[in-house]
């Protein structure tokens, strides 16, 4: 049985952490980022890792820089076999990744050399990619860069949310380190050095994304809405209201348009031309300060007079 350190933060972390205890065995220590100040309140909530540690009973450590001490000395003091990370928020440097004798390993939200960065799993439904996936890599001082060990691949679904995917994803994330580890344990499996030539990157997302454009085309819109659920969420103004959409479906235009005109029967339908002649029909929206709507619930409001013409206006 190997000595494992684990470091994650987020619900996806959280979910591999159980799946490593209730498959394989406890890790001796589960290192998190300190717990934020979070929402409106500004409540100070601890992460979803610190919270499944504790409840699983593992020791939990809260650092907001593990590569100096009084974190760093803990670490050395465990002597670890290995340490695993994912999603943990943290960038390992030098003497943290020389620390375990069998090394460093990272389960990554893609199949590298695709997908490098912080948002990888939001930027293959925006590309509008069918496959995904999960890679377990050696982490090396290079982002993302390091030799593949395993690689385990899942299929995108027509309609699928980022969320949906990341809960998926850590799902097949947990089973990809469980099944590296019971491989290290026995000596086996291989390091693959990944192709430089097929390197794409995942930038992180920033608020300004949520904004739509509808100069692009509807199939490019409808798969920015859905990566960005469930964060930032895609917005657009209705006059001087934004709007947030959830969900929508790609039409054949009802009629010649612009880019952002709208064509409605004010009752149950809203459909937004496009560029490259093509059109997306909204079904679910959120007017600013009001609840996620069907459209027919949005557009019954204005009892039959909608009066928008464009997005913008």
């Amino acid at each position: 049985m190997l000595k494992i350190i684990y470091m994650g933060t987020p619900p996806l972390a959280a979910t591999i952490l159980e799946k490593i205890c209730s498959d394989l065995y406890p890790p001796i220590a589960v290192i998190t980022q300190l717990a934020k100040a979070t929402g409106r309140g500004q409540k100070v909530t601890a992460s979803a890792v610190e919270d499944t540690g504790k409840k699983i009973g593992v020791p939990v450590i809260s650092s907001s820089n593990i590569n100096i001490n009084p974190t760093l000395d803990i670490l050395k003091n465990l002597k670890p076999d290995i340490i695993l990370v994912a999603a943990f928020g943290q960038i390992l440097k030098e003497e943290v990744l020389n620390l375990p004798r069998l090394g460093c390993y990272n389960v990554h939200g893609s199949l590298l050399p695709a997908y490098r960065g912080a948002a990888p799993i939001q930027r293959a439904i925006w590309d509008g990619q069918e496959i995904t996936g999960v890679t377990v890599q050696r982490i090396v001082r290079k982002l993302d860069a390091g030799d593949i060990f395993l690689k385990k691949e899942i299929t995108i679904k027509p309609n699928e949310t980022s969320g949906e995917l990341m809960d998926r994803i850590a799902v097949l994330g947990g089973e990809a380190l469980v099944e590296a580890i019971r491989l290290i344990e026995v000596g086996g499996g291989t390091l693959t050095p990944q192709d430089e030539t097929q390197i794409t990157y995942a930038k992180k997302l920033e608020k300004e994304d949520a904004i739509l454009d509808f100069n692009l085309s509807a199939t490019n819109l409808f798969n920015q809405i859905r990566a960005l659920q469930p964060w930032p969420v895609a917005e657009m103004k209705l006059g001087t209201t934004r709007v947030k959409l959830f969900n929508g479906v790609v039409v054949n235009p009802p009629s010649s348009g612009q880019p952002g005109e709208i064509v409605t029967d004010h009752k149950t339908s809203m459909v937004i031309h496009c560029g490259q002649g093509t059109a997306l029909s909204l079904t679910e929206i959120q007017p600013e300060n009001r609840k996620r709507l069907k459209i027919h619930e949005f557009l019954q409001a204005f009892r039959g007079n909608f009066p928008f013409k464009k997005i913008g206006n």
